[in-house]
């Protein structure tokens, strides 16, 4: 999807925060272009917010150059900032990387100050392996930066993000929510003629969703699990082990309601901290609901 000024402006705002200082590492999961053509004092402004630290200058014709779908690299390593991109093709600083297969290698865990997600990863089937390897390539302390579609955008790339999405990633992994925003086009887009013929209509709205987050622990990363329309859980889907969190067995009840001897309230409320408040309630209330269905059937 490109950078443009809203993600300069956000970038600023974190360093104006103390969440990114100049020098810091970067790394973009694929290498972006820069679309600020006409907005060139803005990427100037950006420039100057952080290159106190580096001997490099930027003039007009640098600004001008950069701004009309220039690499962002050459723009954050003249602005003093470390750089690398994760991409499959070569380029400049470009660390070869398919997102789908494969993981950091050892010197690239927990390096980088800021990874940044504007728009790759809506292109990569497997999106666990693409989450995973973000959480692992920053630092404790570290920003990811997440700016993405939500809606529309039926011919761009094979996914659309939605809110409970990332609530569920940042409550399982732990990272502060610094940030969050949605974007509506004023523009609609023409639907294919296949898909108004089949039923869809004459157009839709594209709409955009961020996320910025702080990375807050050393944990391995750790999947979200979506239960909200599931009755209940049972460890033998996973044979005994919790994937979703520590290799802990899920707590069982008898038939009183008892939990087992090995599940320790210390585990147990270990094991909640991964589940948002909204789904204890539902599993709550889906509990009482098979009470009361096995009380009408006596």
């Amino acid at each position: 999807m490109g950078v443009t000024v809203k993600n300069l402006s956000r970038l600023q705002e974190l360093g104006q925060l103390g969440q990114l200082n100049s020098g810091a590492s970067i790394i973009e999961l694929g290498a972006q272009e820069l679309y600020c053509l006409g907005v060139e004092q803005s990427v100037a402004d950006f420039f100057n917010a952080f290159s106190h630290s580096s001997k490099l200058q930027a003039d007009d014709q640098f600004i001008q150059k950069v701004s009309n779908k220039g690499f962002t690299s050459e723009l954050l390593k003249r602005a003093g900032f470390k750089y690398k991109a994760l991409d499959i093709f070569n380029g400049d600083e470009v660390i070869l990387f398919d997102l789908n297969i494969e993981s950091p290698p050892p010197s690239l865990i927990g390096v980088f100050d800021l990874v940044t997600n504007f728009g790759t990863t809506e292109h990569v089937i497997n999106q666990y392996q693409s989450f995973k390897t973000m959480h692992e390539l920053t630092k404790p302390g570290g920003i990811i930066y997440h700016d993405l579609p939500m809606g529309g955008y039926h011919m761009h790339g094979y996914f659309n993000y939605n809110p409970l999405f990332f609530q569920h990633l940042a409550t399982s992994n732990q990272y502060e929510i610094l940030f969050c925003w949605y974007s509506r086009s004023n523009t609609p887009t023409t639907a294919p003629e296949a898909m108004n013929r089949n039923g869809f209509g004459s157009e839709w709205i594209d709409m955009g969703i961020e996320y910025i987050f702080r990375k807050t622990t050393e944990q391995p990363f750790r999947m979200p699990l979506e239960t909200g329309t599931s009755l209940d859980l049972n460890s033998e889907v996973w044979k005994g082990a919790d994937p979703y969190g520590k290799k802990l067995p899920m707590p069982t009840a008898d038939s009183k309601g008892n939990l087992s001897q090995w599940a320790s309230a210390e585990n147990l409320r270990d094991r909640l901290r991964g589940f948002s408040g909204w789904d204890l309630q539902r599993e709550v209330i889906n509990r009482y609901k098979v009470k009361l269905k096995h009380f009408i059937g006596r």
